[in-house]
């Protein structure tokens, strides 16, 4: 992932859910109400990377400085990480649809596992990142060496973006291979 990979962009602007620490004057248009004040406690969805600011920088409370000052908000768990979808890819890592879950799921994974240390849901994604890539090994190796038509599985329609460039470079070195195992 890049400065200017795309599907990091599209990533990072997936929206999550956030309540507001403080009054926030002047942020209403974030909600639609321009030129009003946001209100504590308020929730709201935010994108990825305007989310994690806010949940990493505190706001100023006129305390002594060694008080803990809590973030601008709150991130609030993840409909996309929630117990249902991890007993699901617990279960059945290879059967679950990732991309109806979300088009992003691993890239969101990494950046929720990197921003809360979450130690049970990285366990889960690493087997479950195995588990498919094996899947994604097998459907990739199944290739012709001259395609006439792509045949496409039901798997193949469940895989994120992150997969779907795993699967591509899979089956392009396979078919080369293949390639090369004919023309030598």
């Amino acid at each position: 992932m890049g400065y200017y990979d795309v599907d990091d962009i599209l990533a990072d602007s997936a929206d999550f859910s956030c309540k507001f620490q403080y009054d926030m004057p002047g942020l209403g248009y974030l909600e639609g109400n321009p030129g009003r004040s946001i209100d504590k406690n308020a929730r709201l969805d935010l994108p990825l990377w305007l989310a994690r600011i806010l949940a990493i920088v505190g706001g100023a409370d006129g305390e002594d400085d060694t008080d803990e000052v809590p973030p601008f908000v709150e991130l609030l768990p993840a409909d996309i990480f929630s117990p249902k979808v991890v007993n699901a890819i617990k279960a059945d890592a290879v059967a679950i649809d990732l991309h109806s879950i979300s088009s992003h799921f691993q890239a969101l994974a990494l950046k929720w596992i990197a921003l809360f240390g979450d130690d049970k849901l990285a366990a889960v994604c690493s087997k479950m990142v195995l588990l498919r890539a094996l899947e994604i090994n097998a459907h990739a190796g199944s290739v012709n060496v001259y395609p006439a038509a792509d045949s496409s599985s039901p798997f193949l329609l469940t895989l994120d973006e992150a997969e779907k460039k795993l699967y591509k470079k899979s089956h392009d070195a396979y078919r080369e291979h293949k390639r090369w195992m004919v023309e030598n």
